[in-house]
């Protein structure tokens, strides 16, 4: 769905117009919902965010629930920031404006998750947020979600199925990378520890199921002002987990520089699998580059350490020289074999 043409063009979109889009989509008073969302894809919104929120709380009613992920910033072990420490009474999100004033509105509440929190507000709020923490799984709302009958809402995402994707991902055993990442977070009693998680995997071919899940009749498209929309069913998580056991290969990116597809292909023996093989997939000499290439990267995230600035400083690092120099060469050949 390209656009939309029962709205003036450049014309505000005020709180009645949200709530009958909301409504057209299927969201019904005492729901329980999650939502990600592009708020600029949704055009110009008279009030701004809490307008937009207030919209969400007004459909779903006192008896419903709305919840959004609060994500925020973790490192490879190697690049630990030390002046970042996680603290949900004070750490703003990194996922967009939103979530940032959802996050201080009165009677919202935050998972105290180091990387992966979650605001909620409504019924269901404690629900949601109680247990998810350090000690927990980091999409734990997500399963949480499928048990209440919820709903999962997407406004402008571009099909990506955000935050659900990667517990589906996890269900069906594609967390094999060990990609590593920690970050510095106070704990209850206000003492800093160091967090530690494995990074999911790639999921940039995932919004290529979205019409078998159609099919299904888990996801429905709409709009909610200019935005192309997808709401789900409950049944979404259980649905992507089953395509994904069914068939890993669907999971795989064409990127031939991706260390998790390439990895996650190679440790689970996918080759005589996949539809369509790229020559990378093909050529034993190409796969075993890449496994030598693989170990350079994945060494950033196998031993603990802290760097002011990580990202900068990287390039000097003696590991770094050569990952940049397999990584260039690894593109030449792609260039030279990527028809064939």
């Amino acid at each position: 769905m390209s656009g939309r043409f029962d709205l003036p063009e450049k014309a505000e979109i005020d709180k009645n117009q949200l709530v009958k889009d909301l409504k057209n989509m299927g969201i019904i008073k005492g729901d329980h919902v999650s939502v990600a969302l592009s708020f600029k894809s949704i055009g110009s919104v008279k009030g701004g965010p809490d307008a937009f929120i207030d919209a969400l709380l007004d459909v779903v009613g006192s008896e419903g629930t709305v919840f959004m992920n609060a994500h925020t910033l973790a490192f490879p072990l190697s690049e630990i920031d030390p002046t970042y420490i996680f603290s949900p009474e004070s750490t703003p999100p990194v996922v967009g404006l939103v979530p940032n004033v959802f996050w201080k509105r009165k009677g919202s509440i935050r998972s105290r998750h180091p990387t992966c929190s979650i605001v909620a507000f409504g019924r269901l709020a404690k629900h949601f947020t109680e247990g998810h923490d350090e000690h927990s799984r980091a999409y734990l709302p997500y399963e949480r979600q499928v048990h209440v009958d919820g709903k999962f809402l997407f406004i402008g995402t571009d099909d990506r199925l955000v935050g659900v994707r990667h517990e589906a991902q996890r269900q069906a055993g594609l967390f094999i990378v060990p990609t590593t990442m920690g970050v510095q977070y106070k704990n209850l009693n206000g003492k800093v520890n160091l967090f530690f998680w494995v990074f999911p995997p790639c999921a940039k071919k995932l919004p290529e199921m979205l019409p078998k899940l159609e099919k299904m009749g888990v996801a429905k498209r709409g709009m909610i002002g200019r935005a192309p929309s997808l709401v789900c069913s409950a049944q979404l998580l259980d649905a992507i987990t089953g395509i994904l056991k069914e068939n890993p290969t669907i999971d795989l990116c064409d990127d031939i520089l991706c260390t998790s597809c390439r990895e996650i292909e190679r440790r689970m023996n996918l080759y005589g699998r996949i539809e369509a093989p790229r020559f990378f997939q093909r050529s034993r000499l190409i796969r075993r580059i890449l496994y030598f290439r693989n170990k350079v990267v994945l060494k950033r995230y196998d031993h603990v350490s802290f760097r002011r600035r990580p990202t900068r400083k990287r390039i000097f690092h003696p590991d770094a020289v050569l990952e940049i120099a397999i990584r260039r060469f690894m593109l030449i050949v792609s260039r030279i074999l990527g028809s064939r």
